[in-house]
């Protein structure tokens, strides 16, 4: 059997620091060496990788000119692990250790789709800081509108286990940071989301209506998508 150490790579498009990035990418997302080994043989591919990675900055600084326009403000959350594959009452008390026992958002796991997998996410954040606030459903269809993905209180409760001084960060308290997907629970069509409640030093994880939604101290998360090698 032939003794093979190296797939048939395309080395000289790509430069030792360009492997680093796509070795890095493809640990944090459990992408096998054979597809990796299939994608370097790609060039276009390859080169769109590379280009997308070095978009970033000039991506997100477009984005928060279309924010601007409606009198809104975006942040970015660069590298969220997300395990979709926890129990939703497991992540919600991991982010929200205050959370009581007896909460909505603890009953409301089985409204939302369950995923299988681990998976670090680039998050973006909307408010609307300039004009006495935006709305769940208004912030879904600009998030939409500029190719975001909406995201399921999974994303919430790990920003609150991952970063526990957001408030502080973001020098407004209290803050709301709501997942995007919501779910409808009555009979006027009112939309209720999963939030994550930041005050001082205490996280709670709540199950509200979208009437809250209306005020400076909430931001919309949203996902940006993932590249697909």
């Amino acid at each position: 059997m032939k003794n093979v150490t190296q797939p048939e790579v395309l080395v000289k498009h790509v430069t030792n620091r360009q492997f680093v990035q796509l070795a890095t990418y493809a640990r944090e997302r459990n992408i096998s060496r054979e597809v990796v080994s299939f994608f370097l043989k790609d060039e276009k591919r390859l080169n769109n990788f590379f280009e997308d990675l070095k978009s970033i900055n000039p991506w997100f600084e477009k984005l928060k000119a279309e924010a601007q326009k409606i009198g809104a403000r975006v942040r970015l959350i660069k590298d969220l692990s997300v395990d979709y594959t926890k129990p939703h009452n497991d992540a919600a008390m991991a982010g929200g250790p205050e959370t009581g026992s007896d909460c909505d958002v603890l009953k409301v796991g089985d409204f939302y789709q369950t995923e299988n997998k681990i998976i670090n996410e680039m998050i973006v954040l909307l408010s609307w800081p300039t004009n006495g606030g935006g709305s769940l459903r208004k912030a879904i269809g600009w998030g939409l509108s500029n190719g975001l993905l909406r995201t399921t209180p999974h994303v919430p409760f790990a920003i609150g286990e991952q970063m526990h001084g957001l408030n502080y960060h973001l020098k407004i308290n209290p803050i709301y940071v709501v997942e995007t997907t919501g779910t409808e629970q009555s009979n006027d069509h009112c939309l209720m989301a999963c939030l994550m409640w930041y005050k001082n030093a205490e996280r709670k994880a709540h199950f509200v209506s979208e009437i809250n939604f209306n005020n400076e101290n909430t931001y919309f998360a949203f996902r940006r998508p993932h590249l697909i090698l």
